[in-house]
């Protein structure tokens, strides 16, 4: 209901406050590169509100991180900083790029861009909040201890088709208005993932490499989640009853309150997931 209510907002703020719409926006670029040194952990924070973003992995002995932004500075303001700690062994660097116009939406403003490369040789720990526009993560080969991935409005991706080298104890994926897609979730190397839908379809694919068993926790929104799971691997999914009927299992068995894959007792992987209640269904599909 949140969701919802937060979309009928956007939306209203977005037609009814349209007046800066007739002054034209004065984009600049800039770009910024770190070179890696003494560090052995990286934590990225970036929170970027309205445009384009695009997250990628640099090869090993490439820079710490390198980025290209484009942006409307009458409308918006970057604040771009880095700190190393630990003398020097933990890096963190943070990135904000926040409307400066509160009211309606300037001409220009969505077509911010920002692609940011991290370094795929140390272990690291990502977050990321968009607000208006398209995001696209690709995390393929990067080791990657922690993700916390929020979007806003818009389409979203995550891909991951190389495995994760380190071991990632936790994944959270949630989105706002429209739809979300990830795919080789299996490559993450996660103990735990959690999504949260918000409104508009969503599609988890968890193909990948698979290493240990794993929990999942999906909240269903409006517009329906689908999972595409590997054959291999063994599930069993628990909801609340109330919401057994928007469940679609195909090959799965009930025993007490639990559904169970037909493979789940041979499984050399299990995988735990559990439904909570929402507007939309959860489907999963065998690949």
């Amino acid at each position: 209901m949140r969701n919802g209510t937060y979309a009928l907002g956007v939306l209203l703020l977005m037609a009814g406050c349209g007046f800066e719409d007739l002054e034209p926006p004065e984009m600049v670029s800039m770009t910024q590169a770190r070179p890696l040194e003494k560090e052995q952990s990286l934590e990225s924070t970036v929170r970027f509100d309205i445009g384009s973003l695009e997250i990628t992995g640099e090869e090993t002995r490439a820079p710490l991180y390198s980025m290209d932004l484009e942006y409307d500075r009458r409308s918006c303001t970057p604040d771009i900083q880095y700190g190393a700690f630990s003398g020097g062994a933990e890096g963190r660097l943070s990135f904000d790029l926040r409307r400066t116009h509160r009211m309606g939406m300037r001409r220009g403003s969505s077509e911010n861009r920002l692609r940011l490369a991290l370094t795929d040789s140390i272990p690291l720990s990502l977050r990321v909040t968009t607000g208006v526009g398209d995001a696209r993560l690709s995390l393929s080969g990067m080791k990657l201890a922690r993700i916390d991935f929020e979007s806003g409005v818009g389409g979203a991706k995550v891909s991951a088709y190389e495995p994760n080298p380190i071991q990632c104890e936790y994944v959270r994926l949630k989105n706002g208005v429209g739809a979300i897609e990830a795919v080789g979730l299996g490559n993450l190397n996660f103990r735990e993932l959690d999504f949260e839908g918000g409104v508009g379809g969503a599609s988890l694919d968890f193909t990948g490499e698979w290493k240990h068993d794993a929990d999942i926790r999906v909240q269903v929104g409006v517009g329906g989640v689908n999972v595409r799971m590997p054959r291999e691997i063994g599930v069993r999914v628990e909801a609340e009853r109330h919401f057994l009927s928007s469940l679609q299992l195909e090959g799965f068995s009930r025993h007490n309150e639990s559904y169970y894959s037909g493979n789940y007792d041979r499984a050399a992987i299990r995988v735990s997931i559990r439904v909570e209640t929402g507007v939309g269904g959860l489907k999963i599909t065998w690949i």
